[in-house]
């Protein structure tokens, strides 16, 4: 503000206040808008990391469940197998 402390402010001196704050407004817009994206992505990101994690989970948890019986018949035979290529003899 031109303005000296032994006088008031002219309209000269107020339009350039009001336009000076128009562009500090204008500027936190911008700047609030960026980071709004910024957040948005970076939540994006930990949905989709989420996301992975948890289709992860589910796909192992099914294999245990569905493989587990399957595993659990063919135990002696992989015993067999596996203690031959050891050359260990399977107790009798």
């Amino acid at each position: 503000m031109t303005a000296t402390p032994d006088r008031e402010p002219t309209l000269a001196d107020i339009a350039q206040q009001i336009s000076e704050l128009r562009a500090d407004l204008e500027q936190s817009r911008q700047d609030l808008k960026a980071e709004v994206e910024r957040w948005d992505e970076r939540f994006f990101q930990f949905t989709r990391g989420n996301l992975s994690t948890a289709r992860t989970i589910i796909i192992t948890a099914g294999s245990v469940v569905i493989l587990s019986p399957v595993l659990q018949a063919f135990a002696p035979a992989i015993q067999t197998v596996v203690n031959g290529l050891l050359g260990v003899n399977a107790p009798q």
